[in-house]
């Protein structure tokens, strides 16, 4: 594996918890992005929002570039060979009163010779009541899975099992939680009066291509991709303007080293016989493997 981070202590972290924190906005920087986002957003904020999921291109890209140009600096200093994709406001308020269930963010690239990550950085601080993260350390490692569009997620009949032993993030304004797109986490509902304002950014090794991977019924299409389809396209509804590599079908998923708790689960729901046409993740797996 290169190496992601320049501190290599930290990478070793990253590699072995599939995450890290550390200070990466100074307090100005924080600032500058804090009033960014509410010099461009007079009106009221849905439950959960992102900018990067708005209908107006050119404010997507606008706010985009804002964060990019923020996070260049940081990025220089923390990372090693990687490039830079793109980055959204992600904001929480009161009105979304559902916590954000456990999940692994989309494949990007080929999983099988590199690692994708999210920088994720919040501008305020943040506890339980106001929307903190919560992740599964080591659980970037659990399977080797395709995640995107009509792709189904196989571990959402157990995302209360996995919730309970999760690790709760306090993070200050201006730490980043740095993680591998395939780490399981979540986040609390903001149960407080204020935004739960935060930045997210993608980043990628040099070397690695694009990739997106869109569910076509049992089987996975795989595209190539780049930056300008996630800034500018619709990319819920699939790729009109991507180059279609392959068909992967079955889409096979190997499981690596599930935790016992989770195992036991698992193992107890494929013995329920009240839902015989709910095969669950090991069930589903086996018919792949026939």
């Amino acid at each position: 594996m290169n190496q992601i981070l320049a501190d290599k202590q930290l990478d070793e972290q990253l590699l072995k918890d599939g995450y890290v924190v550390v200070p990466f906005l100074d307090e100005k920087r924080v600032k500058e992005l804090f009033e960014f986002f509410y010099a461009h957003h007079a009106n009221e904020i849905p439950g959960f929002y992102a900018t990067a999921h708005s209908i107006d291109i050119p404010f997507r890209k606008k706010m985009n570039e804002q964060i990019k140009t923020v996070f260049e600096e940081p990025i220089k200093t923390f990372f090693n060979n990687c490039k830079p994709l793109g980055g959204s406001y992600v904001v929480k308020s009161k009105s979304q009163e559902e916590r954000l269930h456990p999940h692994q963010d989309w494949n990007i690239v080929n999983e099988n010779e590199f690692r994708s990550f999210n920088i994720w950085v919040p501008l305020v601080d943040l506890n339980e009541e106001n929307g903190a993260i919560r992740v599964v350390p080591g659980s970037h490692l659990w399977v080797n899975n395709f995640r995107g569009p009509n792709i189904p997620d196989y571990f959402s009949n157990y995302n209360e099992t996995i919730w309970q032993h999760m690790q709760t993030l306090n993070m200050n304004a201006g730490e980043a939680l740095i993680y591998d797109h395939r780490l399981f986490h979540s986040s609390f509902a903001n149960k407080t009066d204020n935004l739960r304002i935060a930045t997210v950014f993608g980043i990628i090794p040099d070397e690695a291509q694009m990739f997106y991977y869109f569910g076509k019924g049992e089987a996975v299409d795989v595209y190539e991709s780049n930056v300008n389809f996630f800034m500018e396209g619709n990319i819920q509804k699939g790729p009109d303007v991507l180059k279609k590599i392959e068909t992967i079908y079955p889409p096979t998923v190997s499981i690596n080293n599930l935790p016992n708790y989770l195992n036991q689960k698992i193992n107890t729901s494929e013995q329920d016989e009240e839902q015989p046409h709910k095969p669950g993740l090991i069930g589903w797996i086996k018919q792949l493997l026939k």
